[in-house]
């Protein structure tokens, strides 16, 4: 295998994680429950000793698994204790949200845009609304040729949020934006959906020029709405 075909180191490390949360949800471990060792975990995954411990340090990190001294490692009540980190990861690598998860981060999602739709209004500069309108030129370019404008809706929202200039609300939607983007995806498949969300987007824009943070945080929470009723006939309440 050549250099440039080989797996990073990164890519591998998510493979193995991805491995071992795979066999946990295969063997229907509960919360409490004490995981193989970490040379069962090599054997079942194929992989060295070293890298399932990299795994299991990740997993621990993000609160998915505890180490217990003398003891070994065992899984976490994930709902309960894991980070949002966890359920982005999961995500990231090919996981499917539940329902109960996409209505509940989509909740959550809904007033951080409404603070950060708010707090733009105060701090954005012009330098933050050339930089929206350039993305909405793109994206109104995307609708004319039936692309998908997954990506250029994500682009439009960070450019938003970091209108803001509040580093930590930055970090934390990003969170979100990763955690939808595949969902995202699909729903701008329909170009109902598409042309609306952009047409919602044109109209915040002219809230940000104006520095209306009121209209600007009803219209941001109607277009969380919109998007929310969207995965409720999708995927049923």
């Amino acid at each position: 295998m050549t250099e440039a075909l080989a797996p990073t180191r990164e890519t591998a490390g998510s493979t193995v994680v991805a491995g071992i949360l795979a066999y946990l949800q295969d063997r229907r471990l509960q919360p409490g429950d004490r995981l193989p060792s970490e040379r069962d975990l090599a054997e079942r995954l194929g992989v060295g000793r070293n890298a399932v411990r990299e795994a299991l340090a990740t997993l621990v990190t993000l609160r998915v698994v505890e180490s217990r001294p003398n003891s070994g490692i065992y899984l976490r009540h994930v709902a309960r204790e894991s980070s949002f980190e966890a359920l982005v990861m999961l995500t990231d690598l090919g996981g499917t949200p539940t329902p109960t998860e996409v209505a509940e981060t989509m909740e959550v999602r809904g007033h951080l845009e409404q603070l950060a739709a708010g707090l733009a209004c105060q701090r954005r500069t012009d330098a933050d609304l050339a930089r929206i309108e350039d993305v909405l030129r793109h994206t109104d370019a995307l609708l004319v040729r039936g692309a998908n404008i997954a990506q250029a809706d994500t682009d439009f929202h960070i450019a938003l949020v970091d209108a803001t200039h509040n580093s930590v609300l930055v970090r934390v939607l990003n969170a979100f934006y990763r955690f939808t983007a595949r969902r995202r995806e699909r729903m701008f498949e329909d170009a109902a959906q598409a042309h609306a969300s952009v047409r919602e987007h044109h109209r915040l824009l002219e809230h940000l020029r104006a520095r209306d943070a009121a209209k600007a945080q009803l219209l941001i929470l109607r277009h969380m709405d919109r998007a929310r009723s969207y995965w409720s006939s999708v995927l049923g309440d």
